[in-house]
C-alpha cells in the first residue's frame, strides 16, 4: 500500500527547501517516498498515512528527503542510511533485535 506523500508532506518538503515552483514535484514526491521507506526500515514504523505517524518521523522523513535532494548531483548512489540528524529524530521509535 503506498502512502499519498502529495499534499502536506510535499508542501513541508518544499518549505524546507524553500521551493516556491512545481517543476520538481514529481521528483520531490519520489524522495519523500524513498525516505518514508528508510523511516519504516529505519523504525519499525506501522504508519500508513502521514496523519497517523509521529510529528518527530514526520520530520525526520521531510530532512531525509531534503537531504537527498541537495545530495543528488553528488554521487552517492546507494546511501540509504539517514543523516545523523534525521536518525537522531527517530532513534526513540527504533525497534532492536536481539539474536
Amino acid at each position: 500500500m503506498q502512502t499519498d506523500l502529495s499534499g502536506q508532506p510535499l508542501d513541508e518538503l518544499k518549505q524546507w527547501l524553500a521551493i516556491s515552483t512545481n517543476e520538481d514535484d514529481a521528483l520531490l514526491i519520489r524522495l519523500l517516498e524513498a525516505a518514508w521507506q528508510v523511516c519504516r526500515q529505519f523504525t519499525g514504523m506501522s504508519a500508513t498515512s502521514w496523519d497517523e505517524a509521529e510529528e518527530a518521523l514526520r520530520q525526520g522523513i521531510v530532512r531525509h528527503a531534503a537531504h537527498q535532494y541537495r545530495e543528488r548531483d553528488g554521487g552517492g548512489e546507494g546511501e540509504s542510511y539517514p543523516p545523523a540528524a534525521v536518525a537522531a529524530l527517530w532513534r526513540p521509535w527504533r525497534t532492536l533485535r536481539l539474536s
